[in-house]
């Protein structure tokens, strides 16, 4: 059962392939500036899930912790800014 559906994958893996190359071919890029995939039209292949955004005061109320936001960060008060620095006059080969 095993090297069947390995056949079955490998050959909607090349199925795929060719119908992403066809598509690409044919795509109106103007309608469609994403350019098209073999996974787009493989059904084995899972969907990649979407990594969750959250805040810092989400993910700190989900593990019952508090936060409490400071007016600085600990890295900004610990060292001091650097000043910017001027670009340095164009120097003349002639």
């Amino acid at each position: 059962m095993q090297m069947a559906d390995a056949r079955r994958r490998h050959d909607w893996n090349i199925a795929s392939s060719v119908m992403a190359l066809t598509a690409e071919i044919n795509r109106d890029r103007r309608r469609r500036r994403k350019p098209f995939k073999p996974d787009d039209f493989n059904p084995y292949t899972a969907a990649k899930p979407v990594p969750a955004q959250a805040t810092v005061e989400q993910v700190a109320t989900l593990l019952g912790a508090t936060f409490t936001p400071s007016s600085q960060s600990l890295l900004a008060s610990s060292h001091p800014q650097c000043p910017k620095s001027e670009p340095e006059p164009p120097m003349s080969n002639c």
